[in-house]
């Protein structure tokens, strides 16, 4: 016998497939071919290489936006700021003025009417008589001088163009700085209606009486004079008519106080 060691025989050698196919795996789970195809075409990384996990996609904190600007980046927004972002609209613009209202014809034609008065009463009293003109309720209104109130109704009473024959109503108003006598006197046979007022300063109120002109003005006249306090000269009887005679003060003046 040879002391040479004996060769293996390449009948005992293993053999090497010739066409070995790339990265066969084994399907020990029995997935199936397509799972077998995806494990082969993405091989786990080895012990050394780079994670090769793919990433879940990021996701955005609750309570917040994404917004794309010009450039195609993505912006994400706190909720906070995003949600006000959201809510907030542009301000209303402020409305419009409106144009006043047209005057009303009635209006105008009642101020028309009282303009004509007026120059009647200039013409017969002169020019301090009317101190303004206007309209009360479309009725024609003249403030008259405290000093021509008495002529001046006396002159529309007796004017033919007007006769004003009828006293309607009389009363008195207290204002701040002054107290206002108004009356509103009617033609019957002709149908004009005109309001007349006169005013006289609060501290020893004083008007001319109407009531020689109008008897009907006897109580009215007595009645403002006995609630705010205006005397009424030429006046045939000027006293109370409806508190006593003793009481002190007269309740529709606005300083007037049950404690005084």
């Amino acid at each position: 016998m040879s002391d040479e060691p004996r060769k293996p025989s390449e009948e005992n050698q293993p053999s090497e497939p010739r066409n070995p196919s790339p990265q066969r795996t084994q399907d020990p789970g029995g997935q199936g071919a397509e799972a077998i195809a995806r494990t082969a075409m993405n091989p786990s990384p080895g012990p050394a290489g780079p994670a090769a996990t793919k990433q879940p996609p990021e996701k955005t904190p609750e309570g917040a936006e994404k917004s794309v600007g010009a450039s195609g980046a993505s912006d994400v927004k706190t909720g906070t700021a995003g949600a006000a972002a959201q809510s907030a609209k542009p301000a209303a613009k402020p409305a419009a003025k409106k144009a006043p209202p047209p005057p009303d014809p009635r209006a105008v034609a009642a101020k028309e009417k009282a303009d004509e008065i007026k120059a009647v009463l200039i013409a017969k009293l002169g020019a301090s008589a009317v101190v303004e003109t206007g309209a009360a309720h479309f009725t024609p209104m003249l403030l008259i001088d405290r000093g021509k109130w008495s002529d001046a109704v006396t002159a529309l009473r007796d004017d033919p163009a007007w006769d004003l024959n009828y006293l309607e109503c009389m009363a008195g108003t207290d204002y701040p700085e002054y107290i206002e006598v108004v009356v509103y006197l009617q033609s019957t046979e002709l149908g004009h209606f005109v309001c007349m007022k006169t005013r006289t300063p609060r501290d020893g109120a004083k008007v001319p009486s109407l009531a020689p002109i109008y008897p009907v003005a006897n109580w009215e006249e007595r009645e403002i004079f006995d609630l705010l306090g205006v005397t009424f000269t030429g006046h045939p009887d000027m006293r109370r008519i409806m508190m006593w005679e003793e009481f002190e003060g007269h309740p529709l003046r606005k300083d007037y106080s049950v404690w005084d």
